[in-house]
């Protein structure tokens, strides 16, 4: 089963063609961090402020597995 990537807001723009419903499917080839699927998907790291994997607060160096399902959210700002 592969790896599930879903966006959050302005990280969308990042991944020409993302569909918010469906996320982004990504087959594991060997141990990568989140960090490195960011990499990958040409998502700059200071623009990602929360990682979720499979409902956990995570860090860019955790170490995904192949049916993970993780979140990607940037920073937001209120008032």
């Amino acid at each position: 089963m592969p790896l599930k990537i879903f966006l959050s807001s302005t990280l969308r723009k990042y991944v020409p063609g993302y569909d918010p419903t469906k996320g982004v499917n990504f087959v594991m080839d060997g141990k990568r961090t989140v960090t490195d699927i960011c990499k990958q998907m040409n998502i700059p790291a200071d623009k990602i402020k929360i990682i979720m994997v499979n409902g956990k607060s995570k860090s860019p160096d955790h170490i995904l597995k192949g049916d993970d399902r993780v979140g990607l959210f940037p920073p937001v700002g209120g008032g």
